[in-house]
């Protein structure tokens, strides 16, 4: 049997169905969004060790780097060693010298003054154009190169050919230098990571083996896991940030002060998830209740 509607209950019932697809979909959003919102969470309080050792070490290499590569912050004697570098008579002005200094590339100045002298342990600051042709003291007319190719041309003008070259060493330096840095961040952030992340795992699965939901074995496991995850993304944060770093030198100091927040934000989850691990312990322990106590122990007498 046929039942027609009227117009008016034909509409109420669509609008019916579409308000019920609409929560319908609306339910299934907030369960998509609710899901991701746990696991980034949970991702971020497994993640503090990471985020904590590779902003506070990435900040203090960064700092370095932004200080060691002005010129101001050179000690005396070396700002002396630039000013005479490859002049016969007087000493350039402070202008010029900072310019000489600034010849050499910054992943190098970025490493400090021992770097630095141990750079130029090796090295003349050579005219392009020779002096006896008309060559000036200018930080424009000079480059970096190994002493025994400087000396050894004499009064000559550098080729195209020897200025390549000198350029190709001052890049093959500066690799080195960056790589030499990096590597060592990335090693100071892996282990920073890894002894923070060892505790706190040692802590939350011990509690764990006590209540019976994993074996010794288990805990064991699930702390090198954690520990060494830790110390992989520690170590590969900190790579990055300071690559950046010795990439593009003059924006140490910006990311520098971006990793400041990164560290503060990981101590945020530390000590969230330190918390979580008291609250655990208090459960099976009852160690707030065992702390009650004590000042009745010293009031009974």
């Amino acid at each position: 049997m046929e039942i027609n509607l009227n117009p008016l209950e034909f509409i109420t019932l669509k609008v019916q169905e579409t308000v019920a697809e609409i929560q319908n979909l609306d339910n299934e959003i907030s369960g998509k969004v609710q899901e991701n919102a746990t696991a980034v969470t949970a991702w971020l309080q497994s993640a503090p060790s990471s985020i904590v050792s590779a902003g506070t070490i990435a900040a203090q290499e960064a700092f370095k780097v932004s200080h060691n590569i002005r010129f101001e912050n050179l000690p005396k004697n070396l700002q002396f060693k630039f000013a005479r570098a490859g002049v016969r008579d007087g000493m350039r002005n402070v202008l010029e010298t900072a310019k000489v200094f600034e010849s050499i590339p910054a992943q190098i100045r970025a490493r400090g003054p021992e770097a630095v002298r141990e750079f130029c342990q090796d090295k003349d600051w050579s005219h392009i154009q020779a002096r006896v042709n008309g060559g000036g003291n200018e930080a424009a007319n000079g480059i970096f190169e190994y002493f025994w190719v400087n000396r050894a041309r004499g009064g000559k003008d550098m080729t195209a050919q020897e200025l390549a070259a000198a350029k190709q060493v001052l890049t093959a330096a500066a690799f080195k230098a960056a790589v030499a840095e990096i590597v060592g961040a990335v090693a100071k952030g892996a282990i920073a990571a890894a002894v923070i992340e060892l505790v706190f795992s040692i802590l939350e699965n011990s509690l764990l083996c006590v209540e019976g939901k994993i074996t010794q074995s288990q805990l064991i496991e699930q702390v090198a896991a954690d520990t060494a995850k830790a110390g992989i993304a520690g170590g590969a944060i900190t790579g990055i940030l300071l690559a950046l770093c010795m990439i593009f030198p003059p924006i140490a100091g910006v990311l520098g002060a971006a990793a400041v927040p990164l560290a503060v934000a990981g101590i945020g989850f530390m000590g969230i998830r330190a918390w979580e691990i008291f609250c655990h312990g208090d459960r099976l322990f009852g160690i707030t209740e065992q702390a009650q106590k004590f000042p009745g122990l010293f009031h009974s007498g």
